[in-house]
């Protein structure tokens, strides 16, 4: 019983005692919590850094709670791995951010102190707000009498923030400026008031920064405000000058950011005769314009911009203004448009207009009716030119609303100037020399200009003149033939100059035809290739293409168009070829005041055809058939209405079997059908082949004769007639000069084959070139002057001469 009473006691007294340490714990716990509630930072405070705490880089005069170690190293994985932090040092600037522990694991983090932004209020009198961003921006002295610094930062627990504020001049105005108590903000958000009512316009820069160790790097932040008034108000150009069409920047300085202000040109600054909507577009709509327009009753262009910080950026067209010297204007905030004639401008400034310049580099020269052209050229001070053509009198618009491109350049690809519903391409569309004329869009204000009035514009002119263009066509047949079996289908190209197509038409002599229309390419030329001629029958063909000149129609304008002529060619049934040609050329070229073209051409449309015409030896060009030597060339010749390429021509040596013993070919030869092969007869032994052409649709054959030599045979050398010495000595047996029995290579006596008019030599009795004979009876191989016979009666004769003086 005693015992359970002690042991009672004992445990009443145990848990009394836990309650007591516990009481006290709280209590503790309690007040600690208190004092960090009121106390608010830890330089002016001297709050102790406890475990799990931030601290920052360049932070000083720390107190680390009981239980840190002196040197703290980098956590694993928490940004700052390997390195140490000396609880007794000032925290260095470029410490390494990240978690930082001890060795009885209480750690602490280290962070960038960071001033994140500075806001600049503009408030009423009560305290409302009516803008928010005034920093970086304008403010006016009249609404700067109630203003806000409020900043945003990252590091309240190490120190407050501080706000100091400078003047252009680099003077601390804080104190001078500040309505409130102090300049420092201990709390990230708060801020203080300021009043700039009373002080200079200019730029003033606030600077929020750490109040003590945190006042560099990311821990400094500043901003500007621009306190402006009217007086300051001003307007500045881009460029002092401009020629007439640029854009120019102007721009309104000493402004107050969000507020309005109106930009005027006088209407005496216009130039002559621009329209209300052009006045209107005076000043561009670009940049900080608000509004542009052109008021009537103060008779000014006008632009109303808004002030973005201290200034305002809009643009003005020159190309409306007159080439002279043009005042711009500006008016101060509250002045309206209404307004302007009983207000004076606050600023002005002068623009210098000169008047642009315009070249012509296309075209130029010579203008063919109806053909495509590029327009091109410079053009200064325009953003858009148009073409006029003169005559003798007023110019006359052809075209306008050509684009010139930032680099001042303009081009119209692709225009046919003579086409066009205007009175200036009715000139362009009649051969003949005229001025053609390029002027700013702005100056062409009419589709007809006096002489005076285009020269008053920005312009340029040049002669041009203007002629009709010309027509001419190939058609490609070989030998004036075109082979329907084969190729069946022709070639066809030319020009056309002036003309967009060109229409085909062939017509055969049972009245077939065949019609197709031939696009015509920029630079005047046609062709087209492979055109059937599948429809018309064998024989005569005639071939034509016809244009329908200037006036773009055919005959008289019978017919709507192309199709409508092709499809009227094409129904006229019952017609022989040439009433169907003499149909043709009545309703085109020779219709009464036509002005058409046409090209006409025969060729024979028949069977294909390939012949050998001559064989010779190489060397030896000869017509006919000739014989050839052996180990030599051959060279045959013939004719084909084959077109080249497509076909070949292969030409075969045969003998007496039909053997084949040589063959070659080609497929190259001219539109005159003359084909030409080189055979080699090095391998053929004489005697008599029959040689044979074969284009793959006709053959054709030739005897081939091949012999040792050829003979360089002149024929014979015929009689001498009577020399009045030796008659008839004046041939060998053989009736020639040499051992061949033929005289020279012509194998003939003369230039004609035969002896003179008497039958007999000439008066020197020797033979000319031709190997014809001499009054002697010789060739001109034999002796000069003697035949064989009368030589050796001489020798003979001088012998015996002989003998008698020896006895």
């Amino acid at each position: 019983m005693t015992n359970e009473t002690t042991y009672r006691e004992k445990g009443r007294a145990v848990f009394l005692a836990a309650m007591m340490v516990l009481s006290v714990v709280a209590m503790s716990a309690a007040f600690v919590g208190g004092a960090a509630a009121a106390e608010n930072n830890r330089y002016e405070d001297g709050i102790v850094v406890e475990d799990g705490d931030t601290i920052y880089q360049g932070e000083d005069d720390l107190t680390f709670a009981d239980g840190f170690s002196t040197t703290l190293t980098g956590a694993e994985s928490g940004g700052a791995e390997g390195q140490t932090l000396d609880t007794n040092l000032r925290i260095p600037e470029d410490q390494e951010t990240g978690i930082y522990t001890g060795s009885n694991d209480k750690s602490v983090t280290v962070t960038q102190p960071r001033v994140a932004d500075i806001t600049v209020y503009n408030l009423d009198s009560d305290g409302n707000v009516i803008s928010d961003d005034v920093d970086g921006s304008s403010i006016s002295t009249e609404d700067a009498e109630h203003m806000r610094i409020n900043v945003k930062y990252n590091f309240e627990q190490a120190e407050p923030v501080e706000i100091e504020i400078t003047d252009e001049s680099g003077s601390d105005v804080t104190a001078e400026v500040l309505e409130s108590e102090d300049a420092l903000i201990d709390t990230s958000g708060n801020g203080i008031m300021i009043d700039l009512s009373s002080s200079d316009t200019g730029d003033y820069t606030i600077t929020a920064e750490g109040t003590e160790n945190l006042d560099f790097g990311s821990a400094s932040e500043t901003t500007t405000v621009t306190l402006t008034n009217d007086e300051d108000l001003g307007i500045e150009l881009a460029n002092d000058s401009a020629v007439r069409g640029d854009d120019i920047q102007y721009t309104v300085t000493g402004g107050t950011d969000g507020q309005t202000h109106v930009v005027t040109i006088d209407s005496s600054d216009f130039r002559d005769g621009i329209t209300d909507d052009e006045k209107e577009t005076i000043f561009r709509n670009v940049d900080d314009t608000e509004e542009v327009g052109f008021d009537s009753d103060s008779g000014v262009a006008y632009a109303i911009v808004e002030m973005d910080g201290t200034t305002a950026v809009g643009s003005i067209e020159s190309q409306y203004l007159d080439d002279s010297s043009v005042d711009v204007e500006v008016y101060k905030n509250g002045v309206s448009v209404a307004d302007i004639d009983s207000e004076d401008s606050e600023d002005d400034t002068t623009l210098d207009v000169e008047e642009g310049d315009v070249t012509i580099d296309s075209p130029e020269g010579t203008y063919v009716v109806g053909e495509e052209v590029d327009i091109n050229g410079s053009a200064a001070g325009t953003d858009k030119v148009a073409v006029y053509a003169r005559d003798n009198g007023d110019w006359e618009r052809v075209m306008d609303g050509i684009d010139v491109e930032s680099d001042d350049t303009f081009e119209e690809e692709d225009v046919v100037l003579s086409n066009r519903d205007t009175g200036g391409s009715d000139i362009l569309s009649l051969p003949g020399t005229y001025r053609l004329g390029i002027i700013a869009q702005s100056d062409a204000t009419s589709e007809t200009l006096t002489t005076t009035e285009f020269n008053q514009g920005t312009s340029a002119t040049e002669s041009i003149s203007v002629v009709a263009g010309d027509l001419t066509a190939d058609f490609e047949t070989i030998n004036g033939e075109i082979s329907q079996d084969v190729d069946s289908n022709i070639d066809v190209s030319g020009t056309a100059s002036g003309q967009d197509h060109v229409v085909l038409v062939f017509v055969d002599e049972r009245g077939n035809t065949m019609v197709q229309e031939v696009s015509v390419e920029d630079d005047g030329t046609f062709e087209e290739e492979d055109v059937s001629l599948a429809a018309l029958s064998q024989g005569k063909v005639s071939a034509h293409v016809i244009s329908n000149g200037r006036d773009d129609m055919y005959g008289d304008g019978t017919f709507s168009g192309d199709d409508d002529f092709e499809t009227w060619v094409n129904n006229l049934d019952g017609l022989t070829g040439e009433q169907l040609r003499e149909s043709i050329a009545s309703e085109t070229v020779d219709e009464t005041a036509s002005d058409d073209r046409m090209v006409m051409e025969n060729f024979r449309y028949t069977d294909a055809s390939t012949t050998i015409e001559s064989i010779y030896p190489e060397g030896e060009e000869a017509d006919g058939i000739n014989p050839v030597p052996s180990d030599g060339t051959v060279v045959v010749e013939g004719e084909t209405n084959l077109q080249p390429e497509d076909n070949t021509i292969t030409v075969e040596v045969l003998n007496d079997a039909d053997n084949s013993q040589t063959i070659t070919s080609t497929d190259e030869w001219g539109t005159d059908g003359q084909w030409t092969l080189e055979v080699s007869t090095e391998d053929l032994d004489v005697g008599n082949y029959t040689i044979e052409s074969d284009d793959g649709e006709t053959t054709d054959r030739a005897d081939l004769e091949i012999v040792e030599e050829v003979d360089d045979d002149d024929g014979s050398d015929g009689s001498d007639g009577s020399d009045g010495s030796d008659g008839s000595d004046g041939s060998d047996d053989t009736g020639s000069s040499d051992d061949t029995g033929s005289s020279d290579d012509t194998g003939s006596s003369d230039d004609t084959g035969s002896s003179d008019d008497t039958g007999s030599s000439d008066d020197t009795g020797s033979s000319d070139d031709t190997g014809s004979s001499d009054d002697t009876g010789s060739s001109d191989d034999g002796t000069p002057g003697f035949g064989v016979g009368v030589a050796l009666v001489a020798l003979l004769g001088a012998a015996l001469f002989a003998l008698r003086r020896d006895n």
